[in-house]
């Protein structure tokens, strides 16, 4: 055999592996110009280095596979495959990333290249340019649990602060919010991305690991990012035939229950005021139950037609 560089000798293995996905030790030895043992010795070497390589053996034979799909530096998508992902694409909220990734795959696509769904054959959301700007961010912090300091406007106040956040999970919108730990506060907090109006990396501080079991009940009863207090049991009754339209425009999870002239809608939930909101945006059609959302509903109700009144008073 012709001596050749190790550059060469691995080039002309991987190549083999890419074209034929599986391959015996000796056939790569053969294609690379090289005896079986050197090509083993190059494979193990790709391998130590983080290549997805699989060996297994059918005496005599040693053979060496790739993954399906697998490609140096990059992914291989199949042309059914295309489609699909050009769909799944297409339901993502609008963005400079989302619209960059579509263009890339058309041109990389077989001729002719498959068509996108275009607006407004399927409409998304915009995201917005603060979550163009903060959302990979945010999910890089997320993912690597490392602390995120932001400059944040808190609901209330002239003028955003900044503080340290150890960010457990992310709720894309919209509005798009996420679960964070506060090292001001020292507590589990809810944040939306639009009040953020700067942000960065923070590994001065070690990141706060809250308990799964915290995480998950706060998700669970919050409403839309609203969460004070503790949990408490609230039902409300809707009459016939709002009911029905209630039963599939809840803004949380509610056991339903068909009662005389309509349905009774009962949750255990910790954001009651949003409740209470979405309660009173149905009029006269409902009837709130529990003493914590009958006191929200009243107040909230008091509250607009007290508005209305000095509205009218004045000149």
């Amino acid at each position: 055999m012709g001596k050749r560089s190790n550059t060469e000798t691995v080039v002309a293995i991987l190549q083999a592996l890419i074209e034929q996905r599986s391959c015996s030790q000796a056939e790569l030895g053969r294609i690379a110009g090289v005896d079986s043992q050197v090509a083993r010795k190059h494979l193990e070497e790709l391998e130590s280095h983080g290549f997805p390589l699989e060996r297994f053996e059918d005496p005599p034979q040693v053979y060496w596979s790739v993954p399906p799909g697998w490609f140096p530096g990059a992914v291989l998508f199949d042309s059914e495959s295309v489609p699909v992902l050009l769909r799944q694409l297409g339901r993502l909220p609008r963005s400079a990333e989302r619209d960059q990734l579509i263009r890339k795959i058309l041109q990389a696509s077989q001729r002719p290249a498959p068509t996108p769904p275009k607006e407004p054959t399927v409409l998304t959301s915009q995201l917005t340019k603060n979550e163009e700007t903060y959302l990979p961010l945010v999910e890089d912090a997320a993912t690597r649990r490392v602390n995120l300091a932001i400059r944040y406007l808190t609901t209330g106040r002239d003028k955003p602060d900044w503080r340290t956040v150890s960010i457990q999970s992310v709720v894309i919108g919209p509005p798009t919010r996420f679960l964070a730990f506060c090292h001001k506060t020292e507590a589990l907090k809810w944040f939306r991305l639009d009040n953020v109006r700067s942000a960065h990396i923070d590994t001065t501080e070690p990141f706060w690991e809250t308990a799964p079991e915290e995480v998950n009940a706060m998700l669970k009863q919050s409403i839309d990012g609203f969460h004070k207090g503790g949990p408490v049991q609230c039902s409300f009754m809707v009459c016939e035939p709002e009911c029905s339209w209630v039963e599939h425009n809840l803004p949380v999870a509610m056991t339903a229950e068909k009662v005389p002239g309509g349905m009774r809608f009962t949750t255990t939930t910790a954001g009651v005021l949003r409740l209470a909101r979405f309660v009173v945006g149905l009029g006269g059609a409902a009837r709130a139950e529990t003493p914590e959302l009958s006191q929200y509903v009243e107040d909230l109700a008091r509250g607009a037609l007290e508005a209305i009144v000095q509205t009218a008073k004045s000149p």
